[in-house]
């Protein structure tokens, strides 16, 4: 009778057992969150790869690879654009795959429909030059700009094409017309940036003042930021004015050093 016992109660196991080992492990199906995608240089964002499996879903990791990674990198779905091109980001698990194409661009328009004019005063004691901070902004997007101008400006902008300075030596470089390039100094910055999707000094390019009707002015950028992307832009209005020259924060300004240890193009 026990024996009898023992030997029903061990089918009901046998039979698991063996329906269990004809399961068979596979990928399924595997899909991409995004099937195209463009970034800029330098900007980040994420795929996510979903899959379905049968059997044991730890047999199969997601293997991601890109076909160019000088043109795109690619970790654990998190996708960096290096340079301007085209790259195909790949998840493979078990005999599946999914693909994205990702195009990288290096041109910026931003939207820009605010702006503000901060006085700071002369330009570090030189007397060469007067310093105003220019903002531009918009839904996504923000440019600082510091700029220096001739000495006799205090309550505007003047009219004008002011330029990146591409070296910061000696404050006697800070002459009018002129902008001080963004800065990445010990994790700070300094002086002129974008500010968008991503964060990146302005090292190159030119501000342009055409006009001031009425308080209104007409502003054009066309400037370059230290990753080798462009960035396009006008602004037509009122640049709200502040004067901050009788403030005890001084300008940012750095000079750039060789022991900077900056790493733009």
């Amino acid at each position: 009778m026990n024996q009898r016992l023992k030997i029903n109660l061990f089918i009901p196991f046998f039979v698991l057992a063996l329906i269990t080992s004809c399961v068979k492990n596979e990928v399924t199906s595997i899909t991409m969150s995004k099937l195209t995608m463009e970034i800029n240089i330098a900007q980040t964002d994420s795929l996510i790869a979903t899959i379905q499996v049968t059997g044991d879903i730890n047999k199969f990791p997601i293997i991601w690879t890109s076909s160019n990674q000088n043109v795109v990198t690619v970790i654990k779905g998190k996708i960096q654009g290096v340079s301007t091109g085209k790259a195909t980001i790949t998840a493979k698990s078990g005999d599946l795959t999914a693909v994205c194409e990702v195009n990288v661009t290096n041109e910026l328009y931003p939207v820009l429909n605010a702006g503000l004019l901060i006085y700071k005063g002369e330009t570090k004691n030189t007397g060469i030059s007067k310093m105003f901070e220019v903002g531009l902004a918009g839904p996504t997007d923000t440019i600082y700009l510091f700029v220096n101008t001739s000495y006799s400006a205090k309550t505007s902008l003047p009219i004008g094409e002011y330029k990146l300075l591409t070296t910061l030596n000696y404050y006697s470089d800070l002459v009018p017309f002129t902008i001080l390039p963004g800065i990445l100094d010990s994790g700070k910055q300094y002086n002129s940036w974008h500010i968008g999707i991503f964060q990146s000094p302005i090292t190159t390019g030119t501000l342009k003042v055409t006009d001031i009707t009425n308080s209104l002015y007409t502003i054009e950028v066309d400037l370059g930021d230290g990753y080798g992307n462009n960035i396009y832009g006008s602004y037509v209005g009122k640049l709200k004015y502040y004067d901050e020259s009788s403030s005890s924060v001084a300008p940012s300004i750095n000079i750039q050093s060789k022991k900077s240890g900056l790493k733009f193009k």
